[in-house]
């Protein structure tokens, strides 16, 4: 299995070391990396360039954003499998690509879990996701892209949505599930990284706008509904009874829909 392991930096000479010391300690070398910096002025460039033995591929020069720069890592790898780990990430230690190199892997998204850590290193918190994967799953979560491995194929119809500041991993990630992309739990530790910047605020003033663009318009109000109930099959359950039933329809506008806006509103 080859994979491709791609970073991206921008003036983060000191995250950009971290994640350096932990690729090349990997107990495996059977994958190709590369590292798209934005024109770093702060060193970053000297950097790579002393581990340039190490890299596949780099380029130091302007780029137009985040994405912009994890798109041109995508049209550069030539790897069966891709991993963002970006300047600051780290592997979760050094035998982390030899544990996922020894399982079966044939899905196009395998994501694992992380650790979020401070600007220090210190552990904060561990993120696990769920066996199973649900579209009403990414309100308020996500997968982390340090720790999902993407199939190559997957890029072919989409890539990372340039114009969204923070959000477009969990586009893409939705886009593919929507698409009946196959999704596959790996139960091991990835990758840890630093959650500190993160605003919510832009995120989910970010992602409204994103889920209406994936969905269509009678998929995008099935999906409200889901949310609010925070549970997939209930949802459809009740939605069932309701349109099947003139005095439950009547009910429900005089009991139920109250609820839904106040759940809604949380």
């Amino acid at each position: 299995m080859k994979l491709s392991i791609i970073t991206i930096n921008y003036n983060n000479k000191t995250g950009l070391q971290k994640t350096i010391d932990s690729v090349i300690s990997q107990t495996v070398k059977d994958f190709e990396w590369i590292i798209i910096d934005g024109g770093s002025i702060d060193g970053s460039k000297e950097l790579i360039e002393h581990y340039s033995r190490y890299i596949t591929y780099w380029v130091s020069e302007p780029d137009k954003g985040i994405y912009n720069a994890m798109n041109k890592g995508i049209k550069v790898a030539k790897g069966e499998y891709f991993l963002f780990l970006n300047s600051g990430d780290c592997l979760y230690d050094k035998y982390t690509l030899e544990k996922f190199n020894q399982r079966i892997n044939t899905e196009d998204v395998i994501y694992g879990n992380a650790i979020v850590v401070d600007s220090s290193g210190n552990e904060v918190s561990k993120w696990h996701n769920p066996e199973k994967l649900k579209l009403s799953y990414f309100w308020g979560h996500g997968l982390n892209h340090q720790a999902t491995f993407i199939k190559k194929r997957c890029f072919e119809k989409f890539m990372y949505n340039e114009n969204n500041k923070i959000v477009s991993d969990t586009e893409l990630f939705m886009l593919l599930l929507y698409n009946s992309y196959s999704f596959a739990k790996y139960d091991s530790y990835v990758a840890k990284f630093d959650n500190t910047g993160v605003s919510f605020t832009t995120k989910y003033n970010e992602y409204s706008g994103m889920v209406d663009r994936i969905l269509p318009r009678g998929v995008k109000e099935d999906y409200d509904d889901i949310i609010a109930l925070r549970d997939v099959d209930l949802a459809i359950m009740i939605r069932n009874i309701i349109n099947s039933n003139r005095f439950v329809r009547n009910l429900t506008r005089v009991f139920i829909y109250p609820i839904h806006y106040l759940l809604a509103k949380k």
